[in-house]
């Protein structure tokens, strides 16, 4: 080339293949053994030794053997996320997604890796926790959708497996949980609806063996307890979840004798359903029934008038989960303070706060009739 500045040499091409650690060690003319020192960072390897192994590798393309480090130093960096898969699991939708992300987030900002595996579909919980498990496949266990009583929770502890669970237990004392406070959320939506004079309020939950549910449920009673207000069994009701479930919800709050003026839901096409139901019958939502949504996924805020719901921060429990997780297997490692006390474990609540919206008012007045009754 003539004229101007010229281009200089191209610089070589990184390598695409990958070599292990003997071609690594042939290559800096070391031993197996320093390389693998250097690359694990022990100390018998001084600083420049190790910095000319680190930046060979780098610039050769080094992979390890992962099976093979893994057998070595005693541990995966890897933590294994069970997620329920059957057909009444709605753990699986954008609140989920949000949870993974934080989760994924956290535990890469301590070193570890996350991988999900799907639970079997039936009625056994253990199969793929047992096999991941016994396998040695994770350092450690996420679990969601806890039930009451989870047979995953009993058999973790009995194996001393570390693991945390998004979500309580009635064992929950005993191992690491995140969970978004339920009870205050059903405590505050109840005030809220009181608040505007709304006596008869209902609960539609999904019909499902997940611990959340009862805690809403007993929460509801307690609410209204405390504020002088009826607990009518034919207003709480269980239904599958999803659509076909808020459909049948509608027709029942609906029909019923003094049918109520406020309804609480958990699921989001439960709500959909009874918009549905609603404008069936020439009623609005918030008009002639008031309906407040307990941490809904985000579909809902697509509904109009738009749905009041009592919301939190998903990607923020996730990224306590963890924390969590992080925290137990430094526990498992015998890990202490300076104090010689043990890392404390995390069992955390997440706040939830009130996200006003259209779908609650006062009461309407139409001397005495019923949502079932009015019209237009």
């Amino acid at each position: 080339m003539t004229g101007g500045r010229g281009i200089g040499p191209l610089a070589p091409e990184p390598r695409l293949d990958l070599i292990g650690i003997r071609e690594l060690a042939r290559e800096l003319d070391l031993s197996i053994g320093t390389v693998s020192r250097a690359l694990n960072d022990r100390g018998e390897v001084n600083a420049e030794t190790r910095r000319r192994v680190l930046e060979a590798a780098a610039r050769l393309g080094y992979s390890p053997n992962q099976s093979g480090r893994s057998l070595r130093r005693g541990r995966t960096d890897l933590v294994a996320m069970i997620v329920p898969s059957g057909p009444d699991d709605t753990v699986i939708n954008t609140v989920f997604a949000s949870v993974l992300n934080g989760v994924k987030r956290r535990l890469g900002e301590h070193g570890f890796d996350l991988a999900l595996f799907l639970e079997d579909g039936d009625a056994d919980r253990l199969g793929a926790l047992r096999r991941v498990t016994e396998r040695g496949v994770a350092d450690a266990l996420i679990i969601a959708d806890t039930e009451s009583a989870d047979p995953r929770v009993d058999y973790l502890l009995k194996r001393k497996k570390p693991f945390a669970a998004f979500g309580r237990t009635r064992n929950a004392a005993r191992h690491a949980w995140v969970d978004p406070d339920f009870d205050s959320s059903v405590e505050g939506a109840v005030a809220h609806l009181a608040g505007l004079g709304h006596e008869r309020i209902g609960l539609v939950l999904p019909d499902r063996a997940v611990h959340f549910v009862a805690v809403i449920e007993d929460g509801f009673r307690r609410a209204l307890a405390a504020r002088g207000l009826p607990f009518d069994d034919r207003l709480r009701l269980r239904k599958p979840a999803g659509e076909r479930g808020g459909v049948e919800a509608a027709e029942a709050l609906l029909s019923v004798d003094a049918s109520p003026t406020a309804a609480i839901v958990t699921d989001s096409m439960h709500a959909v359903a009874l918009y549905r139901g609603l404008a069936e019958r020439g009623l609005r939502p918030g008009r002639d029934l008031s309906i407040l949504a307990l941490l809904p996924e985000a579909k809902a805020q697509y509904l109009l008038p738009k749905l009041t719901t009592w919301q939190t921060d998903w990607t923020a429990i996730g990224e306590r989960l963890g924390d969590a997780v992080e925290t137990e297997l430094r526990i498992a490692s015998g890990e202490t303070a300076a104090d010689g006390a043990p890392p404390r474990r995390v069992q955390a609540l997440a706040p939830t706060a009130l996200s006003d919206g259209e779908s609650v008012s006062r009461p309407r007045a139409l001397e005495g009739a019923s949502p079932g009754q009015r019209r237009g």
